[in-house]
C-alpha cells in the first residue's frame, strides 16, 4: 500500500472553491491581526516623529552653541578694547587729539 502525502489528499474536484476558501481564510487572518498591525503602524509613526523632532532639536542646539562661541569671542574682543582704551597713555593721546592738555599741577584736596 502506498500512502499519499497530506497535500495530495486535500485535492478537491473544484479548485475554484478551494482558492476561494483560502482567500476567505486569509481575510479572516488579516482582520484578526488588523488591530495589532494598526498599533504597530501608530508606534512606527510615533517613532519617526520623535526621531525627526530630536534631530531638529540637536541641530538647533548645535547652531546655538556656535552662536554662543561667536558672541563670547566678540565679548572678549570688546572687553580688551575697552581695557586698552581706558589706559592712561591711550587717554592722553585721545585728549591731545582734542586739544586737551594733561594737568601739570596735582589736584587740590579740600578738607
Amino acid at each position: 500500500m502506498k500512502k499519499e502525502h497530506p497535500a495530495q489528499e486535500s485535492h478537491s474536484e473544484e479548485p475554484l472553491e478551494e482558492v476561494l476558501s483560502n482567500v476567505n481564510g486569509k481575510r479572516e487572518n488579516i482582520t484578526k491581526h488588523l488591530p495589532f498591525v494598526l498599533f504597530l503602524s501608530v508606534l512606527l509613526l510615533t517613532y519617526i516623529y520623535f526621531t525627526h523632532h530630536t534631530e531638529r532639536k540637536i541641530r538647533k542646539i548645535s547652531n546655538l552653541q556656535k552662536e554662543v562661541k561667536e558672541l563670547y569671542s566678540e565679548y572678549i574682543t570688546l572687553q580688551t578694547e575697552i581695557l586698552n582704551g581706558s589706559r592712561s597713555s591711550n587717554l592722553e593721546q585721545k585728549m591731545l587729539k582734542q586739544d586737551i592738555k594733561p594737568a601739570v599741577e596735582p589736584p587740590i584736596i579740600i578738607k
